[in-house]
């Protein structure tokens, strides 16, 4: 059998369908210049767009959040490689009052959703910080707050060309809490009511953390999750998964892993990742209690006292605070008490072996709520037609 050739190419469906999209931005980058078919898959393919946010392993995903008016990135900020983190092609205002100062709304396929004063007018933006590209939706004269808890649907496969927005209006009634729906449609340029209304009973907690999968935008809500279809236009809530037939109560993280919404949580009996299957049924994906993982923190030797249990205790102390999920690792927050300014750290639980990996400290301050699953994509953002700007 003669050897084979050296100089064989690569099949051209591995390269563009498996190799490129996961490339990191800055490696990818450069493959524009390699020739114009490249230049043209990586910046105007729609399918090549869709390829790389829906990646389960793309090796330029991450997390992003907003720390110090820039955005912030773990568990690996140099690789991400965003060009302008500091935003500053989006000229935002100086932070004269805190709510003029720019906000992390929620991130969806590559793309950012912000509120805050841009040019020196108050304004909701859309921004694929690593094209930095953005269009920006004015209030065109409607009374509106610009709450974090928008919701963003974009597919740059199925609808390339168009971007929504979900606004969440929030009324008390005697037993809980009302939700209503303000939808806006980038091709449309126009904010519709829904007819959709959703009472969560019982509730004192305002829905927040929107995340999006398959065109259906989640809000953790209490002890539930809120979710409004876009295309449907259909709403309602999806009771958050139960041990025993209660709700566990801990901290929790809700983000996308997949194109599924996955749930992770900790409490005193462990940490424990769910996923959401057919809209309707959770999955337990993985699980473990902190007893394993204590040697793992340097800051808890020695926590041992008689007749506590060692998970119970270390979850009451350092009240770890999941952030992400990745398929690998389970991203959470610790504070480590002995240094004087309470710094946190991020840690990495690799559901697989069970090993814990310190991740690196937190820069800035900010709020888990605000988190979000981000993967480098070279997609364009829709334009916003009749004229808003």
């Amino acid at each position: 059998m003669a050897p084979p050739r050296k100089d064989r190419d690569i099949p051209y469906h591995l390269i563009h369908t498996h190799l490129l999209p996961r490339l990191p931005y800055k490696t990818l980058n450069r493959f524009k210049c390699v020739s114009k078919s490249f230049n043209s898959l990586i910046t105007a393919d729609a399918q090549f767009a869709a390829d790389q946010t829906r990646s389960a392993h793309a090796s330029s995903g991450c997390f992003v959040y907003m720390s110090s008016c820039c955005l912030s990135f773990f568990p690996d900020a140099a690789f991400i490689g965003v060009p302008d983190p500091s935003l500053g092609f989006l000229n935002p205002s100086s932070t004269e009052t805190e709510s003029d100062e720019v906000k992390l709304v929620t991130s969806t396929n590559g793309l950012l959703l912000l509120c805050g004063k841009f040019n020196g007018k108050k304004s909701i933006c859309v921004c694929n910080p690593a094209t930095r590209e953005a269009a920006f939706v004015s209030n065109n004269g409607r009374e509106k707050s610009y709450r974090s808890e928008m919701g963003m649907v974009y597919d740059p496969c199925q609808s390339p060309h168009r971007f929504i927005i979900v606004e969440l209006l929030l009324h008390n009634y005697g037993y809980g809490l009302q939700y209503q729906f303000d939808v806006f449609l980038s091709d449309t340029s126009e904010w519709n009511h829904s007819r959709q209304t959703v009472c969560i009973d019982g509730s004192i907690v305002a829905a927040s953390k929107p995340v999006c999968a398959n065109g259906v935008i989640y809000w953790s809500c209490s002890k539930c999750l809120m979710w409004y279809d876009t295309e449907a236009d259909l709403a309602g809530s999806i009771t958050l998964p139960m041990i025993g037939g209660k709700v566990i109560e801990g901290q929790a993280h809700t983000g996308v892993y997949d194109g599924d919404v996955v749930y992770c949580r900790t409490w005193d009996g462990g940490i424990e990742v769910w996923r959401l299957t057919g809209g309707s049924h959770w999955d337990r994906l993985h699980g473990s209690r902190w007893d394993s993982m204590i040697g793992a923190f340097d800051f808890c030797h020695g926590m041992r006292l008689r007749g506590k249990n060692q998970s119970e205790m270390f979850f009451k102390r350092w009240s770890p605070q999941p952030v992400g999920f990745d398929g690998r690792f389970v991203y959470f927050i610790v504070i480590n008490q002995k240094c004087r300014d309470n710094r946190k750290r991020v840690f990495g639980w690799e559901c697989d072996t069970g090993r814990v990996q310190d991740k690196g400290e937190v820069i800035g301050g900010w709020c888990p709520d605000n988190v979000f699953n981000y993967v480098n994509s070279m997609t364009r953002v829709p334009r916003i037609l009749s004229g808003i700007s």
